[in-house]
């Protein structure tokens, strides 16, 4: 194994650096869907205020 390491130690170093890349793009996939998921709630709790305000006479 240590043979392997050293010989393909290119490869290897080649092949992290892709998986590391693709780790940080999932990551930042999910976390932009997340903030997508949190920006759409908060403009429906507005919406909703906006609403009950215009029921009750008070904007």
């Amino acid at each position: 194994m240590k043979k392997l390491l050293l010989e393909n130690d290119g490869f290897i170093s080649f092949s992290l650096y892709i998986v590391l890349i693709y780790l940080i793009s999932v990551y930042f996939h999910f976390y932009n869907r997340y903030m997508m998921v949190i920006e759409i709630r908060t403009n429906l709790i507005l919406i909703y205020e906006n609403y009950i305000n215009k029921i009750i006479g008070a904007g």
